[in-house]
């Protein structure tokens, strides 16, 4: 045991020393007030804080960086957060106007969502959730609170097949709402937005912004549906007809929902229609 202690004491005897003498300045320090340690006690303290202070801007630092990154992670929730909301209140104001529209009708219509749609130059599709069952049949209208979509070509018991306006196998006809005049409404391919009315006279006057409606009869739609607005008439030297451009009521860039107007064809008309065109 005593020679472990010599080994310690003599190989350790510096770092003992060390701490010895360590103490005895802290001691010195503490009980003794002179102006020479308040100046070391001073220069002390300024040495302590020039070391202090870049330790702390450094720590600082890489706090700042681990608070900037929870800070943009949070953001980024936030606006996922404002995009739900104002995609709820979109879709909320659409599915309101809808409300409005079908209590102000006083036909049986039927809501549905846009569930497929199929993109084609000339002939677009779309499919919608509503069929059979809910007494969706061939042949009726399909409408927005804005005007008419289309009409139902096929269905099955729990879906339709809607032809919708922009389909270049898909005319109707359409009477100005001032100045009464009758002609088609027919898309022609191209622009969405833009279709053509067919067979005003170029010796009758049709108003820019005039409204175009369904008329009394339509093979398939109920009367006074918008259908579209006038925006350009041209009369050509030689032409029998006006070149007049409208704009669609429906926009189908945004089309989600629909009223499937549950009115029935009038079978008898449609009889009629079709023997008449066995004998041309």
């Amino acid at each position: 045991m005593r020679q472990l202690l010599d080994f310690i004491i003599y190989d350790f005897r510096q770092y003992i020393l060390l701490v010895f003498f360590c103490l005895i300045s802290l001691g010195l320090l503490v009980n003794r007030d002179t102006p020479a340690l308040h100046a070391i006690r001073g220069a002390s303290v300024e040495l302590f804080g020039a070391i202090e202070t870049p330790l702390k801007t450094w720590n600082r630092y890489f706090g700042l960086i681990d608070e900037n990154a929870a800070l943009l992670a949070t953001n980024a929730e936030l606006n996922a957060e404002v995009s739900r909301m104002r995609t709820a209140q979109i879709e909320n104001e659409k599915l309101r106007a809808l409300l409005n529209c079908k209590l102000e009708t006083p036909r049986s219509l039927h809501f549905a969502h846009v569930v497929d749609r199929t993109f084609h130059p000339e002939r677009n599709l779309f499919m919608i959730d509503a069929g059979a069952q809910d007494g969706v049949e061939n042949g009726m209208a399909v409408l927005t609170d804005k005007g008419l979509a289309g009409r139902v070509i096929l269905t099955s018991p729990h879906f339709a097949l809607v032809q919708p306006i922009i389909n270049s196998d898909f005319k109707v006809s359409v009477v100005s709402e001032k100045t009464r005049l009758l002609g088609v409404v027919h898309w022609t391919g191209g622009d969405i937005a833009i279709a053509k009315l067919l067979h005003i006279p170029v010796s009758r006057k049709i108003e820019i912004g005039e409204r175009l409606l369904t008329t009394e009869f339509s093979s398939f739609a109920n009367a006074n549906i918008p259908v579209a607005t006038v925006e350009l008439a041209e009369i050509n030297d030689n032409d029998l007809f006006q070149r007049v451009t409208v704009r669609l009521a429906v926009d189908f860039s945004t089309l989600e929902h629909v009223f499937v107007d549950l009115t029935k064809p009038n079978i008898e008309q449609n009889q009629l229609r079709a023997r008449y065109k066995e004998f041309q």
